[in-house]
This record gives structure tokens, C-alpha cells and sequence, in this order.
């Protein structure tokens, strides 16, 4: 049964996350994850296999490109069973690119993203605390888009 302090726990490693990417903050952002079994199905399409590659990532990208503008999440939703747990949500992001920087497939107006995010109570070192080991994040359909086969929309469903 979760309890309540599992919970806040889940959510503050999440929005810790979120935060370390305003401005690629590695330490914060590696404070969140278990370490090298970490996966992630990056925003950008491709997968990143633990928290080296992850920070490598982030070497990369710090000082090229920042993120200023992260909603507070929509739809979200935390389900926690045990020792594992997950939590999705929706979020409008805003990607900002250094001065002569090109990074092909991300857009640069505000965009909904949707992602979703696997903990386990366990640090990857078998220490009984929350970490998160999975993380996938994608764009969702456009705003206007038709959902089949009910018809209606991220606009339609505000």
C-alpha cells in the first residue's frame, strides 16, 4: 500500500527533474536516477542507456540550447503500487537555441509534450529509496488534430 510520504517523494524527484532542465543542471538531474540501468527515450527521439550517456547528453547541450519555459504539468496522473510506481503527464514546453545552433526535429515555438516516468524504490545500488529508472518523452498530435475515432482534440477537450 503506498503511503503518503511515497508519494510526495515520487513527486518531488519529478518535479526536481523537470527543473534540472531549465538550464541542464547535471548534478540536480543525476540526483534524480539510479545510475547505468536508467533508460531514456529522449524528447529528441533517440534513447540514452544510463546516466553517462544521459550527462554526456547534457555536455553537449549545455550553454546550446536551454528550455526558459516549462508548464506547470496537465493531466497527471501518479499510480503507485509497492515498490514500483509511474506517473504521465502533459506539459508545453519552450526550446531556445544559442546563436548559429541547429538541432533538426526540435521545435522552437511552444509545443505539448507528454511523458512518462518509471520509479522503483531502489537506487540501483539496492537502497531502499525512490529513483527513477525509466523516462519517455514525446510530442503529443497537433493541437487541432482529430483523435480517431472520437473526433475530438487537445484544443476541443480543454
Amino acid at each position: 500500500m503506498a503511503t503518503q510520504a511515497d508519494r510526495q517523494e515520487i513527486l518531488r524527484l519529478h518535479r526536481v527533474w523537470w527543473e534540472s532542465n531549465f538550464d541542464f543542471d547535471i548534478a540536480k538531474m543525476r540526483s534524480v536516477f539510479a545510475g547505468e540501468r536508467y533508460l531514456q527515450y529522449n524528447l529528441n527521439g533517440h534513447p540514452y542507456f544510463g546516466l553517462g550517456e544521459k550527462t554526456k547528453l547534457w555536455e553537449a547541450l549545455k550553454g546550446k540550447l536551454s528550455i526558459p519555459e516549462i508548464s506547470e504539468p496537465m493531466n497527471l496522473r501518479l499510480e503507485i503500487s509497492g515498490d514500483m510506481a509511474w506517473l504521465a503527464c502533459e506539459n508545453i514546453v519552450r526550446i531556445q537555441l544559442a546563436a548559429g545552433v541547429a538541432v533538426p526535429g526540435v521545435p522552437l515555438t511552444p509545443y505539448r509534450i507528454r511523458s512518462t516516468e518509471v520509479y522503483q524504490r531502489d537506487d540501483g545500488a539496492s537502497n531502499r529509496v525512490w529513483k527513477m529508472w525509466h523516462f519517455h518523452c514525446s510530442p503529443t498530435a497537433a493541437e487541432n488534430e482529430p483523435r480517431m475515432p472520437f473526433g475530438d482534440s487537445y484544443a476541443s477537450r480543454r
